[in-house]
């Protein structure tokens, strides 16, 4: 039996180094579920990534705001687009492909829709190949740059 430790850890690093980490915590909880359960998206999982995108997304840009960046305005929670607006603004290379996905997922995370039944206004793209490349897309680009070794 695995026990808790009695005192829970401290945090560690800068408030873009904590999210980038929850950010990979959810990627690794997600990268153990299936794709795929009795022939349908299996949507738990790709809530978890889209979650770990918004993370990685806010890292950066705590991450730049830490580098002198403007704050700039409010953008509402699970807003991909937004966010990585903010990611582009800040200085991430735009990548037509990840400009594509983000589009394509961001009713599905904004809306719950991962998380709870809802109607979309589009058919729901097949994630397991926009996710996985749009999450290793951004990872590959903020950690160097909040985690340099």
């Amino acid at each position: 039996m695995i026990r808790s430790p009695i005192f829970a850890p401290l945090t560690g690093g800068s408030p873009a180094q904590q999210l980038m980490h929850r950010a990979r915590m959810f990627k690794k909880a997600a990268d153990e579920l299936v794709a795929y359960s009795n022939g349908e998206q299996f949507l738990p999982k790709y809530a978890l990534l889209t979650h770990a995108m918004e993370l990685a997304l806010k890292a950066f840009a705590a991450y730049s705001v830490a580098a002198g960046k403007p704050e700039g305005g409010h953008i509402s929670n699970h807003d991909l687009r937004g966010w990585y607006r903010r990611a582009l603004q800040y200085g991430l290379a735009e990548n037509p492909t990840v400009t594509k996905y983000i589009e394509a997922l961001q009713e599905a995370h904004f809306t719950h829709y991962l998380r709870y039944p809802k109607e979309l206004t589009a058919p729901l793209p097949d994630l397991s190949v926009i996710v996985d490349y749009t999450i290793e897309y951004l990872f590959d680009n903020f950690t160097p740059l909040i985690n340099p070794r």
